[in-house]
């Protein structure tokens, strides 16, 4: 890999990793859209693991104060609104969410990696992820007023939007736009529904970087391991500003924006390809 294509796509993913609109999907038409060879999976997760990195330090208060209060359940301050929940509580609303993924994502990994990756495939399910999103918002503007707090969440709830989650592993649908959807649906309000997205996506992502470093040590991969720790340290300093960014932007704003992006983009990918280009 170039430096060039280092830095263009660790940015790329640091800006679309906590946005609707599919990180790995963007990597890859990236590196389609520039003609640049294909990154690799083992690429692809250490920018994943760099934003995993930012959200660790956007929430650390959050984190700390799970990890520590475990065992004498204190309570955890969840929004700066003065929401709280129980230390414990809020573990098992993680681990519910996160168990789909862990039962399911598995058996998809070896498909998706040889059948997913190209931008055709990319283009379809960006318009999937318009529609979702389009869904969603129509959903929770009509039928729920979306004024919930993360307090209110219970456990088939949390589980409900992990299995969601789980369609996150095709390129091209977005972790966080459909688990953010997900929680507005079942009555969240926004900032509430993506600091749960944020959180539920931690595990996941750490998880996924875990895999895929033991099956390229397993495999003696030639990954480039140089550009992929590169990779990591630029999409996380990127990935921290934007989630600071996201968090103030949807405590007062719409989908709208991001459903007209992925589908003029997504569309403009299926004609570019059906063109032959």
């Amino acid at each position: 890999m170039s430096l060039l294509q280092i830095v263009v796509l660790a940015i790329v993913q640091g800006i679309t990793e906590f946005l609707p609109i599919s990180s790995s999907g963007h990597l890859i038409l990236g590196s389609w859209l520039f003609d640049w060879p294909d990154q690799g999976i083992v690429f692809d997760t250490a920018v994943h693991v760099g934003t995993l990195a930012a959200v660790l330090v956007y929430f650390r208060r959050e984190w700390i104060q799970l990890v520590t209060g475990v065992i004498s359940n204190q309570l955890v301050q969840i929004d700066e609104v003065g929401g709280v929940i129980r230390a414990r509580t809020l573990a098992v609303l993680i681990i519910v969410g996160t168990v789909p993924l862990i039962a399911i994502g598995p058996f998809l990994k070896d498909s998706i990696e040889v059948k997913f990756r190209g931008p055709e495939v990319v283009g379809w399910l960006l318009i999937g992820t318009a529609i979702a999103l389009t869904i969603g918002e129509l959903f929770t503007r009509f039928v729920h007023q979306r004024t919930r707090t993360l307090d209110t969440l219970k456990t088939p709830q949390a589980f409900t939007v992990g299995l969601i989650q789980v369609l996150a592993v095709f390129s091209g649908i977005s972790r966080s736009g459909v688990t953010m959807v997900a929680g507005m649906a079942i009555g969240l309000s926004r900032e509430s529904a993506a600091r749960f997205s944020m959180l539920l996506g931690t595990p996941a992502i750490a998880g996924a970087g875990l895999l895929v470093a033991m099956d390229a040590i397993s495999d003696n991969d030639s990954a480039d391991f140089g550009a992929a720790a590169l990779g990591a340290i630029i999409s996380a300093v990127t990935a921290y500003f934007v989630i600071a960014g996201l968090m103030k932007v949807l405590r007062n704003g719409s989908f709208r924006p991001f459903i007209a992006y992925c589908a003029v983009v997504g569309t403009a990918v299926v004609i570019a390809r059906a063109a032959g280009v």
